[in-house]
């Protein structure tokens, strides 16, 4: 597999207590595989001697490793360092000639993403309207042999959307946004559609990618008493008798027949042969009382009778109740906030604030009033400082992935007294904001392993 490797230039970190005596380090990104099926790898590495020592993961984490003693107490500044030299790693020229998605992927593994996927859509949305997309192909001449078929990402998308761009950066209490106090922060993003991939028919990756665009402005509250979250997979009974066995068994056995078979009646002939010989094989080991009681469940079945078998012989056929699992399951997210602003600034803000969460859950109209578009979606973390100063996500609370706001309950009396301010907007005293989210994507043992490489630094989702 032919690979392209391109890398930063080397910064350097003061790692010992002497002056002047530094480790430089750089940025390498590797490209292997061919136009259309490319693969990337970023490693971080010490120039002295070339040794890996870091790596990223597509949700922005600097994973580091491989350290010696006197460069692990500064590990801080080493990742600040490293942040600068992605923002140069993504002017690569391994990262040009690629495909939306492929740069996609390119950027989701230098840590900034579906930044490619915004650019492009942002692009289509600036010189078309209304159209579904998909590449097209120049005009051909008419002795031209048919094109082969391939399979190309196809947007689909209504435009022409009515809805509001910006907000404001909301925080309450007044002096959040300059203290070290850990905070739970919201954002919104819309969703314009839905990209299906073209690469999705060899069943790899997510077929449908969200055509997605982060609006400005951003609500910052205090971390609330009674947070926590619940993952739960949805495992369901379900039973398998001998007789649903051997039918199982049965059409199993006709369809791999059917894959050597020279015609279909060669495999039809096969599998009565197999059923045959399971047959036998099952009266044989049942006995001749049993195979009675299996003759009486057959005609229960036949005339739709219920408990015939249990009526005639006080038997049933051994159900094999066992618990499978049936899929994955979506989390929900509930906040309760008592906002109650001391002055006029607090006041304006708690009026923004609960704006800001009602118009963006609120139904989207498209400029036609035909179609009725999603509500926009929300993306919270829950955010604190690290030792220098630089805000983090909280590695010990939990991550929460982009959600629906499905409901914004506000109570304007939570004290059960109707009191305002004397202010010209006659501010409530106090609101109790409460709020109800659900996630969009379920949660999957790859997207811890995302996160830090297992390295088991976060709690994770």
């Amino acid at each position: 597999m032919a690979c392209t490797t391109e890398k930063t230039s080397s910064f350097p970190v003061q790692v010992e207590s002497r002056p002047n005596v530094t480790e430089r380090y750089y940025v390498e990104v590797e490209r292997c595989g061919t136009a259309g099926q490319y693969s990337f790898k970023t490693s971080v590495k010490r120039k002295r001697d070339n040794e890996i020592i870091g790596k990223t993961t597509s949700t922005g984490f600097i994973i580091l490793e491989n350290l010696e003693d006197n460069e692990k107490p500064k590990q801080n500044l080493i990742k600040r360092q490293i942040k600068q030299a992605l923002n140069k790693a993504k002017n690569f020229a391994i990262g040009n000639d690629l495909t939306d998605l492929e740069r996609t992927v390119f950027l989701n593994q230098l840590g900034f993403k579906n930044t490619a996927r915004e650019e492009a859509i942002n692009q289509q949305r600036d010189t078309t309207e209304g159209t579904i997309f998909a590449n097209s192909n120049p005009k051909k001449k008419e002795d031209d042999p048919p094109a082969p078929m391939t399979f190309q990402d196809i947007n689909l998308n209504i435009q022409g959307r009515r809805f509001r761009k910006k907000y404001e950066d909301l925080s309450y209490p007044e002096g959040l946004g300059s203290n070290r106090q850990d905070r739970i922060r919201f954002e919104q993003i819309y969703n314009e559609g839905k990209i299906i991939a073209g690469t999705g028919v060899s069943l790899q990756g997510k077929v449908f990618q969200r055509n997605q665009k982060r609006i400005n402005g951003s609500v910052t509250l205090p971390i609330v008493t009674g947070i926590g979250d619940k993952n739960e997979v949805d495992w369901q009974g379900a039973t398998l008798n001998p007789l649903q066995a051997l039918g199982a068994s049965g059409a199993l056995s006709l369809f791999r027949n059917a894959e050597t078979a020279e015609s279909i009646g060669e495999a039809f002939s096969r599998g009565g042969t197999a059923i045959n010989e399971a047959a036998k094989s099952l009266k044989g080991t049942v006995g001749r009382d049993m195979q009675s009681a299996i003759n009486i469940y057959l005609a229960q079945k036949a005339v739709g009778a219920q408990g015939l078998l249990s009526r005639a012989t006080g038997a049933v056929l051994n159900p094999n109740l066992e618990m499978l699992f049936s899929g994955p399951s979506l989390r929900n997210f509930d906040f309760t906030f008592k906002l109650s602003p001391r002055d006029g600034n607090e006041a304006e803000q708690v009026r923004k604030i609960i704006r800001f969460f009602k118009q963006g859950m609120s139904v989207k109209t498209s400029s036609s009033n035909v179609f009725l578009k999603a509500p926009n979606i929300f993306k919270i973390r829950y955010q604190t400082f690290n030792t220098d100063g630089d805000e983090i996500l909280h590695p010990s609370l939990n991550i929460i992935k982009e959600c629906a706001l499905k409901s914004c309950d506000v109570q304007y009396t939570p004290d059960g007294t109707y009191m305002t301010y004397d202010d010209p907007f006659r501010t409530m005293t106090s609101y109790q904001l409460t709020l109800s989210f659900g996630e969009l994507d379920p949660i999957y043992d790859s997207d811890y392993t995302e996160l830090d490489n297992d390295q088991d630094q976060v709690i994770g989702y």
